[in-house]
């Protein structure tokens, strides 16, 4: 009877392992797979939307400091004008001047005494007109400018005016100098080959300490223009002509006339004065031959 019952409970035992085993998965089946959740620290990648068509091939802008491409340099001069301005010679004293209109050719107007660059504004306007760039100025000592009186200076202040215009795009130069601002164009002239023409009202050979020598006009070889009033006891513009190294050069001398310089421009003989100093502009920069 005991033997029975052992039998009974072990049966019972088999039977229940049996049920157990046949109702829980072993080995890989055992433990299913769960999907893991996505890293909140992006240390797993993500892979991204497709960009929108285009935003691969054309990347934005950089902006970050010190990266971006330079802009250019506006133009100071906008408007109509005519602008004030100042630039500084090489022993560094402020001139003032004016500059007039646009154009790819400067005309630059040297001053005389006791005469300044009001002296030049109607022939600078009518010269503006035509479309050259104009600057007159005062050269130190005079009108607005900084510094004392120095004529032997006067070769280094035109050599500023010119230095001015190249930081401005000058290229190519006309000098006009009356008086004793014509002894400084002619000075410059002789030392450069961008200036490509020169015109000189009623200049002496010498003024102070500021004078031309022969090799000075030897070496003119732009077109030039001479002129002068007959009765005017300063001026030496018929000597100078004479020595002018150019074959392409002109005289007028104005006669019955004692006005000097610029004060030409005051008188009956203002408008031909004007007429041919624009003549000759549009004659150097081949202008008359576009006529």
């Amino acid at each position: 009877m005991r033997i029975r019952y052992r039998l009974t409970v072990l049966l019972i035992l088999s039977a229940f392992v049996s049920l157990v085993a046949c109702g829980q998965p072993t080995g890989e089946e055992a433990s299913p797979a769960v999907e893991e959740p996505t890293p909140a620290t992006g240390e797993t990648p993500i892979e991204a939307a497709p960009p929108a068509s285009g935003e691969e091939e054309t990347p934005a802008p950089d902006t970050t400091d010190g990266e971006a491409t330079p802009e250019a340099t506006p133009d100071p001069f906008v408007g109509e004008g005519p602008w004030a301005v100042t630039f500084e010679t090489n022993d560094g004293i402020i001139l003032a001047g004016t500059l007039f209109g646009r154009g790819p050719v400067d005309v630059v107007l040297a001053p005389m005494y006791p005469g300044g660059q009001e002296g030049w504004l109607p022939f600078a306007e009518a010269a503006a007109e035509q479309g050259y760039r104009v600057l007159s100025f005062d050269l130190r000592g005079h009108g607005e400018s900084e510094g004392e009186a120095d004529w032997e200076a006067a070769v280094s202040d035109l050599e500023a005016a010119l230095a001015f215009l190249d930081e401005h795009g000058g290229e190519q130069f006309i000098l006009i100098g009356a008086g004793q601002g014509g002894l400084a164009a002619i000075r410059v002239a002789a030392e450069r080959e961008d200036v490509i023409g020169l015109a000189v009202i009623s200049s002496p050979r010498a003024f102070e300490a500021l004078a031309v020598s022969d090799a000075d006009l030897e070496r003119l070889g732009m077109p030039s223009l001479w002129l002068g009033a007959r009765n005017d006891m300063t001026q030496s513009v018929e000597e100078l002509y004479d020595q002018a190294g150019s074959s392409d050069k002109e005289l007028w001398i104005y006669e019955g006339s004692s006005l000097h310089g610029t004060y030409i421009f005051e008188g009956a003989d203002g408008p031909d004065l004007q007429r041919r100093l624009l003549d000759f502009l549009a004659r150097v920069t081949g202008r008359d031959e576009d006529a």
